[in-house]
């Protein structure tokens, strides 16, 4: 469980300043600023998730319907409550938990039988009446990955039972993939990540750390970037699977950086290697995908994700460098914002923002 360590966090010497002990009060006692509720309320990742895929629609010329962004939002909003009411199950010390994590804790009861069964039903009628088959299909194996993903990072209940779980529902999910109407490289992907899954839960099983195989924001930031790539990668119908691969895998890099950072920050981490060496690799790829659209070697529809992800790295990397001037909550809103201030580069011209990658190419 992350908790808020103010503005400067811990001093060198050990001792609490008056910032970190006015953060470890009780969260309900605090006053929640008013652009922090978005947060609170789990909206923010909706938003992101709809703006992406409009960007990346656009991008590559598809026309997307209300409904079908509609129901990106409902879902992920979903997951995001789930999520986050599930992490406050097993805690003891309530005191200790941030306002958000404090807000569904108290109204987990609601949440758990008021809000999220209604919203369920609302995306079981858009799945079957309001999505279009093909992307429906991607949808219902990208929703078994979540489950498994709750399943093994999120759930607090018995170890045993929840591995048995994992393995009976992998074991059907990939019986459920080999059935699915869809391209054989999709069923690949989704059995292989379906596996890699069951193999992390067994692992656990035998007292490996989870986080130490795979960190749950390294596994929630391709979820969410999957999420994010689902309309597009079936509406726009590429010719090979290279492109949408990559394009998942960039948004991916985006928001795990975004996730890690915001984790680090949650914790109090001054300085890890770890996040600098997670962005400058995301850097690296962004501008290694920049290149080979130069090239000619990737479609000239990923220029403009590309130059928005290199928007993206800068800002989250200023903000991430003046970390330590706000605090916890000031620092998520502003990682946040870097994600999706950058998406106009999709829609204009890119060249009047940034410069040709051919400087990266030798004489």
């Amino acid at each position: 469980m992350k908790f808020p360590f103010g503005r400067r966090g811990f001093r060198e010497e050990g001792t609490l300043s008056a910032e970190t002990a006015a953060a470890c009060e009780p969260a309900h006692a605090k006053r929640t600023p008013w652009w922090l509720w978005p947060h609170v309320l789990s909206l923010e990742a909706p938003v992101v998730a709809v703006l992406w895929q409009g960007a990346l629609a656009h991008a590559h010329g598809v026309r997307l319907t209300p409904l079908l962004s509609a129901g990106l939002a409902l879902a992920c909003w979903v997951v995001y409550l789930l999520d986050r009411t599930l992490d406050t199950v097993a805690v003891r010390n309530p005191a200790g938990l941030d306002v958000r994590h404090a807000f569904y804790r108290r109204h987990r009861r609601v949440l758990l039988w008021g809000v999220i069964p209604p919203a369920l039903m609302v995306l079981g009628w858009m799945a079957l009446w309001v999505i279009p088959e093909g992307v429906l299909w991607q949808a219902v194996g990208l929703a078994l990955l979540v489950a498994l993903y709750l399943a093994s990072w999120t759930a607090q209940g018995s170890r045993v039972s929840r591995d048995v779980f994992i393995s009976c529902a992998g074991l059907g999910g990939i019986m459920l993939v080999s059935r699915m109407p869809m391209t054989s490289g999709t069923k690949l992907v989704l059995s292989v990540l379906v596996l890699g899954v069951m193999i992390l839960s067994f692992l656990r099983q035998m007292d490996v750390r989870m986080g130490t195989v795979l960190p749950k924001e390294m596994a929630g930031a391709l979820l969410f970037a999957m999420g994010c790539t689902t309309g597009t990668r079936f509406l726009a119908m590429p010719e090979t699977v290279a492109e949408p691969v990559l394009e998942c895998v960039l948004l991916a890099l985006l928001f795990a950086c975004n996730l890690h950072g915001i984790s680090r920050r949650e914790e109090g981490v001054k300085d890890d290697p770890r996040h600098v060496l997670l962005v400058v690799g995301t850097l690296l790829f962004t501008l290694g995908v920049l290149w080979c659209i130069e090239l000619g070697r990737l479609e000239h529809a990923l220029l403009g994700p590309a130059r928005a992800a290199l928007g993206v790295v800068v800002l989250h990397s200023v903000v991430h460098g003046l970390r330590r001037h706000y605090s916890a909550d000031a620092y998520r809103v502003l990682a946040d914002l870097a994600l999706i201030l950058p998406l106009p580069l999709v829609w204009g011209d890119p060249a009047q923002f940034f410069p040709s990658p051919a400087f990266l190419m030798l004489p």
